[in-house]
Order: C-alpha cells, then sequence, then structure tokens
C-alpha cells in the first residue's frame, strides 16, 4: 500500500482544523472520499481536499474497496456504531474519542475490531505530544512511584452538546479521557481507584450533569495522578499544565509548547515555536500509518482506547457515591489479543 485513501466521516471544525490538514501534510495519505449528513459540508470538504467524491450515506464509504482508513469525527454516541460497521466492512479505523458511550459499547468496538483483524486508534493524542515523549524518556529509567497534576481549564459553553448524556456523555467522558490517558502513559501500569469530587460549576438549569472537579487515579505501584477539569474556566489563562515530581526530580509542561525539567544533570528548558501547541495529531496519524503499512501495533489502540474510556466512566460513579472505586484490568483488556489492535 503506497497510499492510505482515507474515508472522512464527520466534517466538523476539528476534523477542518485538525485532521485535514494533517493528512494533508502527510504523503503516506490522501482524502479519497468525505461524508457529513450536512450535505453542504460534505461537498465544501471534498472540493477543499480534492477527494474524489462526498456522500450523506456512511454506508457509501464502508462499501467502498478503495478507502482503507475511515476516520470518524462525528458526536460521541455514534462513535461506537460506526467504528463496528467500518470494521466488519474491514477498514482500517481513526476514532475520535471517546470510544463509547459505557463499558459495553466498548467492549462490542473491541470484539467487531479483534473478528476483522482492522487496526483501531483512538484520538488520545497527548500521550504522543513530542514534549510528554520527552517526559517519558527522562522517566524510563526510574523505578520511583510518581506524583502528577494536570490542569485542564477553560470555557466550556452550557448550551454545547458535550453536556448532554445521550449524545456528548459529559465533560469527563468528552475530554478528560484525554488527561486520564496521558497519566496511563506516564506512569506505565495500571490504575487501580479513581476518586472524583465536583460536580456542576454551569448553570444547573441547563447543564444536568457534572461538568467540573478534581479527579485523582490511584496507580498499583503507589503512583498517583490528579486533575482538575474545570469547565467554568478562565480564557485569559493558559489551558493546561502538567506537574510531575518522581525521585527527587520535577518536570513541567505549559500548554504544550515548553517543558522545563530539574535534577535531571541540572536545570533544562525546551520551547517549541511561541504559536506551536503541539499536543501529538500529527504524531499520531503517522504512527497508525505505519501500523497499517507494515502491519504492527497501532498507536493508542483498543486496550489504551478502552482503559480510558472506563477511566472517565468511573468518575461519574465516583462523583455518585462519594467515594472512590476500584478499577480492575478486565474491565478494559477483554481479550489479551485486543493488544495488537
Amino acid at each position: 500500500m503506497s497510499v492510505i485513501k482515507v474515508g472522512l466521516i464527520g466534517c466538523g471544525a476539528f476534523a477542518r482544523g485538525m485532521h485535514i490538514p494533517n493528512f494533508g501534510k502527510n504523503p503516506k495519505f490522501r482524502i479519497h472520499a468525505v461524508m457529513d449528513i450536512d450535505e453542504a459540508s460534505a461537498k465544501e470538504v471534498a472540493e477543499e481536499t480534492g477527494a474524489s467524491y462526498w456522500t450523506t450515506d456512511a454506508d457509501k464509504l464502508f462499501q467502498d474497496e478503495r478507502v482503507n482508513l475511515v476516520v470518524i469525527t462525528t458526536r460521541h454516541d455514534s462513535h461506537a456504531d460506526l467504528s463496528i460497521r467500518a470494521a466488519k466492512a474491514g477498514k482500517h479505523i481513526l476514532c475520535e474519542k471517546p470510544m463509547g458511550m459505557d463499558a459495553a459499547e466498548c467492549k462490542a468496538v473491541a470484539e467487531a475490531v479483534r473478528a476483522s483483524g482492522v487496526k483501531y486508534t483512538v484520538g488520545y493524542n497527548r500521550g504522543l505530544a513530542p514534549l510528554v515523549r520527552k517526559a517519558r524518556e527522562l522517566l524510563s529509567d526510574m523505578p520511583d512511584k510518581k506524583m502528577i497534576y494536570h490542569r485542564l481549564q477553560a470555557p466550556f459553553p452550557e448550551n454545547l452538546w458535550i453536556h448532554d448524556p445521550r449524545v456528548g456523555g459529559g465533560r469527563f467522558v468528552g475530554e478528560g479521557c484525554h488527561i486520564f490517558d496521558l497519566f496511563c502513559e506516564l506512569v506505565q501500569v495500571p490504575p487501580v481507584k479513581v476518586y472524583a469530587a465536583g460536580g456542576i460549576f454551569l448553570n444547573p438549569e441547563k447543564v444536568r450533569m457534572a461538568d467540573s472537579g478534581i479527579i485523582t487515579i490511584s496507580f498499583a505501584d503507589g503512583s498517583v495522578a490528579s486533575t482538575l477539569i474545570a469547565s467554568a474556566g478562565c480564557a485569559a489563562f493558559p489551558k493546561e499544565a502538567t506537574e510531575i515530581y518522581c525521585g527527587g526530580r520535577a518536570i513541567y509542561i505549559a500548554d504544550f509548547k515548553e517543558m522545563e525539567y530539574y535534577g535531571f544533570e541540572g536545570h533544562s528548558q525546551i520551547r517549541l515555536a511561541l504559536d506551536n501547541v503541539d499536543k501529538g495529531q500529527a504524531s499520531e496519524i503517522d504512527l497508525l500509518a505505519e501500523a497499517i503499512i507494515n502491519d504492527t501495533a497501532s498507536p493508542n489502540g483498543i486496550v489504551k482506547a478502552a482503559r480510558a474510556a472506563v477511566l472517565s466512566y468511573k468518575v461519574y460513579e465516583s462523583l455518585a457515591k462519594g467515594l472512590p472505586v476500584p478499577v480492575a484490568e478486565k474491565e478494559y483488556i477483554f481479550d489479551k489479543g485486543d493488544a495488537a489492535k
């Protein structure tokens, strides 16, 4: 396969602002077909990308033998169904988060991917960001327990569909999963417990499920990671930051633009270009291309996809109970063979 032909499902702002430009810069891909329920959007994106055709029917992409990879950037409640249909059609899959709306959907996706033998990647890109990968490299030979803190704050409008439990699943499922995956990538051992405190910080007349909170995840080696997720955030303040403490050393990543680290042969600093916030999306699709071409493991395959998704569901369980809740590997590793997908 010299060029991977992409069938894009969903032509919203994220696809246009992130995936389409990244596919355009990567010679391993070509956008072959475009689908959206909004006919005008599908046509416009097809014309902009030089796609062979546009459609409002996802089945046309699934039935097209020329499509190698289906990219799903639709609303959350459609992710599992579209992924399963793509797998059954023999298409490789890049699905934006979340993997599914509950653990049963995640398991169904995993089973379909396993049965078809296709590659599956979910859009947890932060663990592949250049500065996060550098942090992992620095930590790789340190057996000490880790303490991690991540800030995720921004104005998150109360009228967004992500707050709808049936369509978006809520802020923790819709975006918090990114951070839960980031923690797992940094710690590299299984999570064992989730404890969350928070609630509705936006207008409770319009938002009916918890939108903000502080979540702590405990790991099998004693490491602990906490994130503050604030929907009533401040647009004038940087959205994200990560602090990592391990064995008397410290790492600080500022909004995926720059990193400082202390105790590693002195104090060092890495800066990306001032306007370059790199959260790993370009690296993710390139690694997926290599997996498809060389038949190797996918980045963010079905085990990692289900792991962070299950952690996000545990947040709402913990909030409802007011207690920590346990996490077991069997809740996201449905079959040992899933790790290769």
